[in-house]
């Protein structure tokens, strides 16, 4: 038993501390993105991407962005308190669709292959997941 104590105390204390972290960051939530934010975060996570048009989700926990110097498109997303993105390439997505009133962006990322968008409308979100579909054929 004295040769088991110390695997007990540091599962105790490992335990402790991922209590510790899910209650300090329970409720905190990333920030309503806008057009600024947006670009702000794809500029400082891919040096390479200039954003050209900006799509911003209903719900604003959402973005995509064309880049200026090529085909492909960033998005930027909320993830608990943090606004993360991805560069999204040709042979990146495995489907995009359009499902009810929601842009629905499954890629080929295990780490994370959907991503829901709330939609701002048909007129405004169809060339969206137009530009997206070449992604996908691509």
């Amino acid at each position: 038993m004295d040769e088991a104590m110390p695997l007990v105390v540091a599962a105790l204390a490992a335990a402790g501390l991922m209590a510790t972290i899910f209650f300090a960051a329970r409720g905190a939530d990333a920030p309503a993105l806008d057009e600024a934010l947006a670009r702000r975060r794809l500029g400082e996570d891919w040096q390479d991407f200039e954003a050209g048009d900006v799509w911003i989700a209903a719900d604003r926990r959402a973005a995509l962005a064309t880049d200026r110097r090529s085909g492909r498109l960033g998005l930027v997303f909320a993830f608990g308190d943090k606004l993360p993105s991805r560069l999204l390439g040709p042979g990146d997505l495995r489907a995009v669709r359009l499902d009810q009133g929601r842009l629905v962006i499954e890629t080929r990322d295990f780490g994370r292959h959907r991503f829901t968008l709330v939609s701002t409308g048909e007129a405004a979100t169809r060339p969206w997941a137009e530009r997206l579909g070449r992604l996908v054929r691509a």
